[in-house]
């Protein structure tokens, strides 16, 4: 009856002030559990486009929920209320994912690594602003190593200016991001009647908690995977376990012709079978295919012509850009539309919907790129070359939300698809100057990977406020004061954990990230200066190319089996390299049970591969726990290698 009512009100419901703090809570405490597990490399809970331990967050709190319905009624939380604390707890996963930890290493590389022979004091020293960034040795020397407390005079002065300047930074990208979402929503949702995969699963758990629960089909794929889970995890501590190899294996080729193709992973994680059946058939199927296809081309032309790079990666990057492109070009009307009435007062788009104003949103995006210009302007950074950043961040982010909200990208890391390349790439760096690197270096954390984009994250919070009739607008002000509260926060639990166990011992990875930005690329930038790059700017152009004749013909005929899309995963040079195998596997059964069965046994079967995600997902996540708590490695729901 709950459900009904809820569905049936004519007024979107508020967040009332209980919720607010135990959202709060939670997301603090989930962005704390990330960030443990991150640096440790246990359980990545924010790799796939559906947060694990945001999942698991919002099964606990059905599960506790219903027992306070049953026994202490007063003390229960409305469904609505448990979908707002779930879009706040992912609101922060998606800073401590992927973010704080890799803006950290951008701002201790350059003064910790240099050294006689790099020569970096002269080469770009000089254009780092005094505030930007930490020079201190001493608390340079406890990052790396360790063994002290971030909570000494030293370190806190060091590094309160980097954090302070850094959080209103993100903290106002984030909000363009919302103000950008809240403009294009109408198009997607209404005019391009976007299906949002991805909030199938958090929506039929928060809205219909019991009936999703009692499903039997439900239940036997969350046995399944979660018996694998168990298995696996207690195979991984104690050897004598039998294990089901589903993690990754890696298969090297040494000798020619087969060492063209490099290697390729075969893996079998449930929890991706689960995810990739919400994926359309057609994109299943061309995501593998490409991939397929990306292997046999590279044995081929290396067989043929010798060839070892194939500039996949170029490829990818053109291909994204143009995937943003054309999503603001097919809603170019809308948008003029949007402008007309915010500023003219004319036009009959209703608003009323619209998690704010558009006025509201177009100022507030305006007021974020000026405050992100001043940034600019403090750092010595040329406005131009900010604002192409922006403009392909935003592009590029664009093109992710609509792909992933419309056909459940199951990933989206986007492997060094990233605006700096771009643009060094088409000009080369000396139309850029040695300061404009310089500055553009400290950004490589936004896009070195798209997984945990809050973007298309944001979005997809519309959609469930939207279908569970909670009010957008203060869902927005839920978002954005989780920001403030979660991005400082995230800072503050990274640099206690890095100053106890020491980045060096802790996470080399992290130090690695950082070296791609300085050592690998600003320093080559510096030291050789280049020129446009026209092999490696054409090859984008393929990318941009071969998405619009995808594109195309995906339009004009409707038996056209490639997905543009697909083409993008497939030649990526992360997204299907782990998990191509069991996107074959979930479209093989989902192909099967249409064809058999229809589209009524594949509603059926939907249950069933949410149970698998389910299940994997909380046994993953109770390893995870383990690991935060206990300080010891554990199973990592299969992207571990296959256990010997």
């Amino acid at each position: 009856m709950e459900r009904v009512s809820t569905l049936q009100s004519n007024q979107p419901d508020g967040i009332r002030l209980r919720v607010f703090g135990i959202g709060l809570i939670l997301a603090l405490a989930n962005a704390y559990w990330i960030s443990v597990n991150d640096l440790q490399k246990a359980v990545t809970h924010t790799y796939m486009s559906l947060f694990s331990n945001a999942v698991f967050t919002l099964f606990v709190l059905i599960l506790l929920n219903l027992l306070f319905r049953r026994y202490v009624p007063k003390f229960a939380l409305r469904n609505p209320d448990i979908l707002v604390i779930y879009i706040m707890v992912v609101t922060a996963s998606t800073v401590a994912g992927h973010r704080m930890n890799r803006v950290l290493s951008m701002l201790v590389q350059p003064f910790w690594f240099a050294t006689p022979e790099n020569d970096w004091r002269n080469l770009f020293w000089r254009y780092i602003p005094e505030w930007f960034t930490v020079k201190d040795e001493t608390a340079l020397s406890g990052f790396f190593l360790g063994e002290t407390s971030f909570f000494t005079r030293v370190n806190l002065m060091a590094w309160l200016g980097p954090v302070l300047y850094w959080s209103a930074f993100l903290i106002v990208l984030f909000f363009v991001l919302i103000c950008i979402n809240a403009i294009i929503r109408k198009q997607l949702t209404e005019h391009e009647r976007l299906t949002y995969p991805i909030t199938w699963m958090p929506l039929e758990l928060g809205r219909d908690p019991v009936g999703f629960l009692r499903n039997r089909l439900m239940w036997i794929g969350f046995g399944i995977a979660a018996a694998i889970n168990l298995l696996n995890g207690l195979s991984f501590q104690f050897p004598f376990f039998p294990n089901i190899p589903v993690g990754w294996t890696r298969f090297t080729f040494d000798e020619k012709p087969w060492s063209y193709m490099v290697y390729t992973r075969i893996s079998f994680q449930p929890f991706v079978i689960g995810l990739a059946y919400f994926m359309p058939l057609d994109l299943a199927f061309s995501a593998w295919f490409f991939y397929f296809l990306k292997k046999l081309t590279q044995l081929s032309l290396g067989v043929t012509m010798g060839w070892r790079n194939l500039y996949f990666d170029e490829q990818a990057q053109g291909a994204w850009i143009a995937l943003g492109a054309l999503a603001l070009w097919v809603g170019r009307r809308h948008f003029k539309r949007v402008f007309v009435q915010a500023f003219k007062g004319r036009g009959s788009i209703d608003e009323s919907k619209e998690p704010m104003s558009y006025r509201t949103a177009i100022l507030g995006i305006a007021a974020g790129v000026l405050f992100l210009l001043w940034f600019a302007y403090k750092a010595g950074f040329s406005a131009w070359v900010l604002l192409i950043f922006l403009g392909l961040f935003c592009c590029s982010a664009i093109g992710v939300t609509k792909m992933r909200s419309g056909l459940g990208l199951p990933v989206h890391e986007l492997l060094w698809v990233d605006p700096a390349r771009t643009m060094v790439t088409s000009v080369g760096s000396r139309a850029y100057g040695p300061r404009n690197l310089t500055i553009l270096s400290f950004l490589y954390f936004l896009n070195r990977d798209q997984a945990a984009h809050p973007m298309p994250n944001q979005f997809e919070v519309f959609r469930i406020g939207e279908q569970s009739n909670i009010n957008t607008r203060k869902l927005v002000w839920a978002m954005l004061i989780t920001l403030i509260l979660a991005i400082p926060a995230t800072f503050l639990i990274f640099l206690t954990i890095l100053y106890k166990h020491g980045a060096d011992n802790m996470a080399p990875w992290l130090v690695y990230i950082g070296s791609e930005s300085f050592s690998r690329r600003l320093q080559q930038w510096l030291t050789f200066p280049t020129g446009p790059d026209y092999a490696t700017t054409g090859f984008m152009g393929i990318g941009v190319a071969i998405t619009g004749f995808l594109l195309a013909m995906k339009m004009r005929f409707l038996w056209w089996p490639f997905h543009p899309v697909g083409y993008v995963l497939g030649v990526s040079p992360a997204e299907m390299v782990y998990i191509w195998v069991p996107v074959l596997i979930s479209w093989c059964l989902k192909f099967a049970i249409l064809r058999y069965g229809g589209l009524r046994a594949y509603r059926r079967a939907l249950p069933f591969f949410a149970g698998l995600m389910l299940g994997d997902y909380s046994l993953g996540c109770i390893w995870s726990i383990i690991n935060a708590v206990f300080k010891i490695t554990v199973y990592n729901m299969g992207w571990h290698p296959v256990l010997s």
